[in-house]
């Protein structure tokens, strides 16, 4: 188990071992999941773990990998060298104490009342997942610091139709407060109303300079994507100096870390409040250089740099931004199709977008297809809402996945050059 004092002596190394340095580092997940459906449902529970140790000795380094997790039985294959290898056993580490695990009836509720709300809906499934992982690290210059991070996961799938139109919806939630996420779902998922607007014959999407409204979730999207190209750009001095030479001026800060929680990553640093963008300039280099930004998916990864928790915050808030927008544009989803984060042009396929008359939503236009630099997209945001709301990403980087949880608020662009068929005059 990753008891930390258990542990600890593990790194009480003979006097006569030929040690330069050494880095050690052990998880240990467990996940449970719940997947229901109409006509039944089902709940699994499994855990995963292991432990990576890096020698680096008279002869060069030597890394061993382990999944088992026992100290008594980790440190006699190093100390005493018996082998080069772990054995490929796995020690089961007990469940995470506290209260049992009764979200189940919580999920279930959840799910049949969205399927009330919906009506008529086919090929209806959910799933619910939560995952707490524990881990320890320390190396020849730290003490061994123990950490956790944890999620809670909610994504319902299902297919509608209204007479020639057939479409399929996906809805997703999640946050890394799982003792909170249950509360979300309680709120509305989605509405009759919005699925059958959203199943009704588009209308042609207008072209020209008009007011484009980004749902909150839009802007999460564009948010980890900009961070992605802020990690890329900070891999040297000469693209960051680069990137900020050319920043835009921003009507927002990003901040990660906000949570006050005493926190640390992977490698050990402390998780503390950091200011990544402040308007017009960045506040740091994001990489491996920023504390408390290593993470890793396992212990058979390597870390890399990438954010937990950010959350954007607007300059200008507004309670009723539909009125500040008049006419114009409401982007409800989209979906990023290519990125490329050295030169930051990214490509949107926006999903479902709304006509907006006199700040009332009226009705969908056609799918659309967008390409611009990021940039000029983010510091067309001159507005935002007053509330703002968790979203579940997934920072994907060197072949791992990472969950990755953004904090936005919707964002008006009083003025895009929007990329429809029609003339405006169509409409207004």
């Amino acid at each position: 188990m990753l008891k930390k004092p258990v542990w600890e002596n593990l790194f009480k190394f003979p006097e006569n071992t030929p040690l330069h340095s050494f880095e050690f580092y052990a998880d240990s997940a467990f996940q449970r999941s719940f997947t229901f459906e109409p006509k039944g449902s089902r709940l699994r529970s499994c855990e995963t773990g292991g432990a990576q140790l890096i020698l680096q000795g008279p002869e060069g380094p030597n890394t061993f990998h382990c999944t088992l997790l026992d100290p008594s039985r980790f440190s006699e294959f190093f100390h005493h060298h018996k082998t080069t290898s772990f054995p490929n056993g796995f020690t089961r580490c007990m469940e995470p104490t506290g209260k049992s695990w009764d979200r189940t009836r919580e999920i279930e509720q959840a799910c049949r009342r969205l399927l009330l709300d919906l009506g008529n809906v086919s090929d209806f499934s959910a799933r619910y997942e939560e995952v707490t992982k524990n881990f320890l690290f320390a190396n020849t210059d730290t003490s061994l610091h123990e950490g956790n991070e944890s999620l809670a996961r909610f994504c319902v799938e299902f297919q509608a139709q209204k007479g020639e139109q057939t479409r399929r919806f996906k809805i997703q939630r999640g946050r890394t407060d799982v003792e909170s996420f249950i509360s979300d779902l309680e709120q509305t998922l989605m509405t009759r109303e919005h699925l059958e607007k959203a199943l009704q014959q588009p209308w042609p999407a207008p072209r020209g300079k008009l007011s484009v409204l980004w749902s909150a979730s839009c802007v999460a999207k564009l948010l980890l994507h900009f961070i992605q190209q802020f990690e890329f750009l900070s891999r040297t001095q000469e693209s960051f100096e680069l990137l900020r030479g050319s920043f835009p001026q921003l009507s927002f800060q990003v901040i990660d870390n906000w949570k006050q929680q005493n926190r640390v990553d992977v490698e050990g640093r402390p998780r503390s409040e950091t200011l990544l963008i402040d308007g017009g300039s960045p506040s740091v280099i994001f990489n491996e250089q920023v504390s408390g930004f290593s993470r890793r998916n396992s212990s058979r990864d390597f870390p890399i740099t990438a954010p937990w928790e950010p959350a954007l915050f607007g300059r200008e808030r507004e309670s009723n931004i539909f009125m500040q927008l008049g006419n114009g544009i409401s982007i409800r989803e989209m979906d990023v199709q290519a990125f490329q984060a050295s030169t930051g042009l990214i490509s949107l396929k926006i999903t479902e977008a709304a006509l907006v008359h006199q700040g009332v939503e009226g009705e969908f236009v056609e799918p659309v297809t967008w390409e611009l630099p990021l940039l000029d997209l983010l510091s067309s945001f001159k507005l935002f809402s007053d509330s703002s709301t968790p979203h579940p990403l997934t920072w994907s980087q060197r072949g791992q996945k990472l969950f990755v949880e953004v904090t936005s608020s919707a964002a008006l662009s009083p003025a895009l050059e929007f990329p429809g068929t029609v003339p405006l005059a169509h409409y207004w």
